[in-house]
């Protein structure tokens, strides 16, 4: 079995949890995915299965978008409802127009600290092993991009928006980062994942569904369609992961394929302007 496959994670479990309970369910050892959810949230992920795994790095760096509902007067240490509460304040009134402004003041590129709890690796080692032992160690901050931002609702101390932003951006910490603007405490309460790049929730199957065989998987010739796909026939020189020359295109990364399927990406050398495999995917 091979493709990708659309997962509605449900609450309460990890992005490893739902992969085990996937990969038992089809039967497969080999499943990747392209980034994880926190328990307490819910939402998109996408499972690639099979050989499909190999086309990992080509579709993680992508734009994602996410509900969040977020929760003003409380401070916690993991910066959601679910820590422990380290500080409290009392929230002042803030009109529409002023919690929209803030909202906007996060588009575009900034940097961003990765939070203590994290899955993210740090010479090997996961930061959230790490916050559990109350250890803290300095982490480098990471450029991200806030696409598109959006007030969705606020009553009663609760804010819900909607943000579009590039991965590796941590929902949590931006949630930390409106609240300090605001001058005030906040914890994320909910973020559900509704889109990743062109696919979206609402075609994505429960684990039940998946249980009873009750889904469709899509194929890498339709996820990898934003690359530029150049047929060809004769894949001798393909497979034996030779040097290509394209002179009619510039693109960095091309995708060599035959009757609709995927055979190999290659990527072109700014030097010499050939192309050089960069990974085989059949």
């Amino acid at each position: 079995m091979n493709g990708i496959i659309l997962v509605n994670k449900p609450i309460g479990i990890t992005s490893h949890d739902l992969v085990v309970k996937v990969r038992k369910a089809l039967n497969q050892k080999r499943i990747g995915h392209t980034g994880t959810l926190d328990p307490i949230a819910d939402g998109l992920m996408i499972l690639t299965i099979g050989k499909t795994t190999k086309i990992l790095p080509y579709i993680a760096d992508v734009y994602k978008e996410y509900v969040c509902e977020m929760k003003f007067g409380q401070r916690t240490d993991t910066l959601d409802i679910t820590g422990t509460v380290l500080e409290e304040k009392e929230v002042k009134f803030i009109s529409k127009e002023e919690l929209i402004k803030i909202l906007n003041s996060f588009l575009g590129k900034s940097l961003q600290k990765p939070p203590m709890y994290s899955a993210k690796k740090i010479d090997g080692q996961p930061l959230y092993k790490l916050a559990r032992k109350n250890i803290e160690i300095e982490r480098e901050s990471c450029e991200i991009e806030i696409k598109e931002i959006e007030l969705l609702g606020y009553f009663n101390n609760t804010l819900k928006f909607r943000v579009v932003c590039s991965t590796g951006t941590y929902v949590r910490v931006l949630v930390q980062d409106i609240a300090n603007k605001i001058g005030n405490f906040a914890v994320m309460t909910k973020l559900t994942r509704t889109k990743i790049d062109k696919f979206k929730l609402e075609n994505a199957f429960t684990l039940q569904q998946i249980k009873e065989g009750n889904f469709t998987l899509i194929s890498s010739y339709e996820v990898l369609s934003s690359y530029r796909y150049i047929e060809l026939q004769d894949l001798t020189k393909i497979y034996q992961g030779k040097k290509m020359n394209f002179d009619f295109c510039n693109d960095e990364i091309v995708m060599i394929t035959k009757n609709n399927e995927v055979i190999a990406a290659y990527q072109r050398n700014d030097e010499d302007g050939l192309y050089y495999c960069k990974r085989g995917l059949w």
